[in-house]
């Protein structure tokens, strides 16, 4: 039918090339977003957080202008590690109150007849 048409038509031929490349394009898109973007998960059997496993020096962008940037991150200290040590004095902390909350529940300090 679309060659019918082109052929009676030519002027309609950059039309339809036209659609052809942006449907093409936008399959290819959806497909490298689906299998590259870390913050897509297909595979519930294996890693659930594959943003965390992202390198300092590692690009998941589709286009970058500026390569050297992702060089330049060669080598540095992974900036998580601080927030990781703040989480868990945080739930040592909560511990501590957990158990000094069932310490006073023991001694039945504070209970209402």
């Amino acid at each position: 039918m679309p060659a019918r048409l082109v052929a009676a038509n030519p002027a309609l031929a950059p039309l339809f090339a036209a659609i052809g490349f942006a449907i093409a394009g936008s399959g290819w898109f959806a497909y490298n977003i689906l299998k590259n973007d870390p913050h897509v998960v297909l595979n519930k059997k294996g890693e659930q957080d594959p943003w965390n496993t992202v390198r300092q020096d590692q690009n998941i962008k589709l286009y970058t202008p500026n390569r050297s940037f992702w060089t330049e991150r060669t080598g540095l200290p992974d900036p998580r590690a601080a927030f990781l040590a703040a989480e868990h004095k945080v739930e040592d902390v909560a511990h501590k109150a957990k158990d000094k909350v069932k310490e006073i529940k023991e001694r039945g300090v504070g209970n209402r007849p």
